[in-house]
C-alpha cells in the first residue's frame, strides 16, 4: 500500500517492516515496542524505545522495522505538505 503522508500513527506488528522514500526532515516519534530504524546513506542504525525520536537525514530510503509490536508517529517537517513520504506495509514472513 502506498500513501503520501502529512502525520500519521502506524502501528506494526513483530517484524513488520515499513519502507519509507523522500522522508528527510520528517520525525520519527516511539510511541511504544521497540522500533529498528536505517536510512540509505546513514551509516549507523538507530532504536527507538517509547519516548525517543528521530529526524530522518535521508532523501532516499528509510526502513522502519518493528523489533516487538510498535506503534510510532511520523511528523512533518513543513505544515500543510501532504507529500512528506511514500510508504510501503510490507510483512515480513516468518
Amino acid at each position: 500500500m502506498n500513501v503520501k503522508i502529512e502525520n500519521a500513527t502506524i502501528e506494526l506488528d513483530t517484524a513488520q517492516l515499513l519502507r519509507l522514500k523522500g522522508a528527510a526532515g520528517a520525525r520519527i516519534v516511539c510511541r511504544s515496542g521497540t522500533v529498528w530504524v536505517t536510512q540509505e546513506g546513514v551509516l549507523r542504525d538507530d532504536f527507538l524505545r517509547p519516548g525517543e525520536s528521530l529526524t530522518l537525514q535521508s532523501r532516499g530510503v528509510t526502513l522502519a522495522q518493528a523489533v516487538d509490536r510498535a506503534s510510532f508517529g511520523i511528523e512533518s517537517p513543513r505544515a500543510g505538505n501532504a507529500a512528506v513520504a511514500t510508504l510501503t506495509a510490507l510483512p515480513i514472513a516468518g
